[in-house]
């Protein structure tokens, strides 16, 4: 037995067994250490229906360079991601950079919203969400009315149209939606500690005076100070709870470096509906038995070392789908099954190179070793050029809104990936296993005539004889 062999057998083990428990519906998922994940497949928009919108940004200083407004694009979708996760419960979502209108923008896709004031969920996406707190003096300010800090600016910082306190003051972890004595929403907020003490100055100096808070510049709530705010604070407006959790969500997760307006928006139905799906899975499964059956009649014993690696891929592949979360889509189930057959692939040219040393009289560990050695670097190049052009095919999906060759070629870059893994690592581990028990010699389990697997007597003697053949050769000459 080759040396690393029962480590490498012990690895698998784990693996499958991992990934066994990875992949087994309705298990309880993984919860310890920090980690939260439910263990569930994710469902894009065409399995589920959903609302897809471009986002363009607008409002930008028109003298910004193209590399300064990529970034704050950028920074704009963690914070949209953040937003829709925590706020809008969307944990399917698909957010990825994507030129709109010649611009930088985003595509945000966001499954199952199906139901609900979808408006109000577009609208705490394209929303700056920058809050802030104004004192008007005696003068109270119209709700939603358009606020225009030059006119108040004498009661502000020393005649500055910059406000006293903004939502980066706010403490995330303190802001959240209550009710005020009437059962109406409020929103209860904190300052974090070092704004604290300077908020309760700024309203202890502005008693009975009135406070404006806004949000992007738009009058959310005007009352007077009846008390230093020391402590927490309310907010009590005319919103609706959609409109105070929305607002909420706009405070938790920090005001956009630049705002958005909807380029292009579209609610999606569910594409496929569950018959459709139980028929999709049907033809993978058979798909899947016809390879197997293909393998197990062709290579007979070999195949059934790939069959049994092909399902530990299965198994591997729908658990890495599961841990990070792979949005399936149709075209990523796709992609899915047709790394299945790179993954026979794999095994097709190996097994092939090692029939090869079998008749040219190589022992059977000497073939296994030789075979897969020449067999490398053709699955090295054919795996390596599809994983690149899955990256080129996602690098144009990403930028020009192609969502589904997006999700093709993430599920068929991972698959070819393990792929390699189990095509590489366990049918090679497989064949090494049997090798010292002898139960392979036979040459029937290769689909090899008689006496094509040369034994390890049978090479000696032969190689005795060719050296008395060739001594015999040798005194003739000297005679």
């Amino acid at each position: 037995m080759r040396r690393g062999t029962p480590l490498l057998l012990l690895l698998i083990i784990l693996l499958a067994a991992a990934a066994g428990y990875v992949v087994w519906p309705n298990n309880p998922g993984i919860h310890f250490l920090g980690i939260n994940n439910a263990l569930t497949f994710h469902e894009g928009l065409d399995l589920q229906g959903g609302v897809s919108v471009q986002l363009e940004p607008t409002g930008y200083d028109p003298k910004i360079s193209s590399s300064d407004l990529q970034e704050s694009v950028s920074t704009a979708e963690g914070q949209i991601a953040q937003r829709v996760s925590g706020g809008l419960g969307v944990n399917d979502s698909t957010i990825r950079l994507q030129t709109v209108n010649n611009k930088p923008g985003l595509l945000v896709e966001l499954p199952g919203l199906n139901s609900g004031d979808q408006q109000a969920a577009i609208n705490s996406l394209t929303n700056s969400g920058k809050l802030e707190f104004w004192s008007t003096g005696p003068n109270p300010v119209q709700l939603n009315s358009a606020f225009d800090p030059t006119q108040y600016a004498t009661y502000n910082n020393n005649n500055s149209t910059t406000a006293p306190f903004s939502g980066s003051d706010l403490d995330p972890s303190k802001v959240y939606v209550g009710t005020d004595d009437t059962g109406r929403p409020q929103i209860n907020f904190a300052m974090k500690s070092d704004s604290t003490a300077k908020f309760c100055t700024f309203t202890q100096t502005d008693l009975s005076q009135y406070l404006a808070v806004t949000l992007d510049r738009k009058v959310i709530e005007s009352a007077v100070i009846q008390s230093a705010i020391c402590g927490a604070g309310q907010i009590s407006g005319q919103f609706t709870q959609a409109d105070a959790q929305s607002i909420v969500t706009l405070l938790k997760y920090g005001a956009l470096p630049v705002a958005f307006k909807v380029a292009s928006q579209q609610t999606v139905g569910a594409t496929l509906g569950a018959d459709s799906v139980q028929k999709s899975l049907l033809a993978a499964i058979i798909g899947l038995g016809i390879v197997i059956l293909f393998m197990l009649i062709y290579y007979r014993l070999p195949g059934v070392l790939a069959d049994l690696a092909l399902l530990l891929y299965s198994a591997f592949t729908l658990a890495i789908f599961k841990l990070i979360g792979v949005t399936l889509s149709l075209a990523g189930i796709a992609g899915f099954i047709l790394s299945v057959g790179m993954a026979v692939d794999a095994n097709v040219l190996i097994f092939e190179r090692v029939k090869e040393e079998l008749r040219a009289g190589r022992l059977l560990s000497s073939a296994i070793d030789i075979g897969w050695k020449r067999a490398w670097p053709s699955i090295r190049d054919s795996n390596a050029s599809t994983m690149l052009t899955c990256c080129v095919l996602y690098f144009f999906g990403s930028n020009f809104g192609a969502t589904l060759i997006v999700g093709f070629a993430t599920t068929l870059f991972l698959g070819v990936a393990i792929s390699l893994f189990t095509a590489v690592i366990v049918t090679r581990t497989f064949l090494n296993l049997l090798v010292p028990t002898g139960i392979i010699n036979h040459p029937w389990w290769f689909g090899l005539p008689r006496g094509s697997i040369a034994s390890a007597s049978a090479i000696r003697s032969r190689r005795t004889s060719t050296a008395v053949e060739g001594n015999a050769v040798r005194g003739e000459s000297r005679v």
